[in-house]
């Protein structure tokens, strides 16, 4: 069992070091593209530091506060298109970053106002006329994960990770190897469930 929990110790070390490396340079483009006015790729590199969630990351606050400074610029100087796209990104990231833990709320109620403020009050022709309470209603809508799904998807995929781990560096013969491959094989049909269940 020690391999196996190195195995996914360093599985967690080395997504969480991505992760963090994501949100920086993230952050760092977002502020480049901003400085030339190139706003939907401001947008797009905001969003990516946004969802590189790590406990304790500064990165998607960070990438969630240029999303919401985005979408209020826009919406002042009239760039209706670009105020739709930037809150849009920003209630996608909440919506991402809750599924690790991160509630988001603040972050999501900002976004959704943001979207049917800019929705209800646009005079640009590309923009679908709707009510600022019918958009809401309509983002309110939750058809994400639950929590408690999200718990059960977690645990799947560490005994997949334990299990293929310990095949890998030989669980020895036997009974090791019957562990091994009982907690592959729960894995996989715990996400397989999940899935099933959730695609309806």
């Amino acid at each position: 069992m020690g391999i196996a929990a190195l195995t996914v110790a360093s599985v967690v070390s080395i997504a969480a070091a991505r992760e963090l490396a994501i949100g920086h340079d993230a952050v760092g483009a977002s502020d480049a593209a901003a400085a030339k006015a190139d706003w939907p790729e401001a947008i797009a590199q905001a969003r990516a530091a946004a969802e590189a969630f790590v406990p304790g990351s500064p990165w998607p606050d960070r990438g969630l506060r240029r999303l919401a400074a985005i979408g209020h610029d826009a919406e002042a100087r009239g760039d209706d298109l670009i105020a739709l796209l930037a809150y849009g990104a920003m209630r996608t990231a909440a919506l991402e970053t809750r599924a690790v833990g991160s509630p988001q709320t603040l972050w999501r109620r900002t976004a959704e106002e943001g979207l049917a403020r800019v929705a209800a009050s646009s005079k640009d022709p590309a923009v679908p006329r709707v009510s600022s309470e019918a958009m809401l209603a309509a983002l309110q809508e939750d058809t994400t994960l639950g929590r408690g799904w999200l718990a059960v998807l977690a645990v799947s995929a560490v005994a997949m990770i334990a299990g293929l781990g310990l095949l890998a560096f030989g669980a020895g013969e036997g009974r090791g190897v019957r562990v091994a491959r009982g907690m592959a094989a729960v894995g996989f049909v715990a996400y397989a469930v999940v899935m099933a269940i959730n695609a309806r």
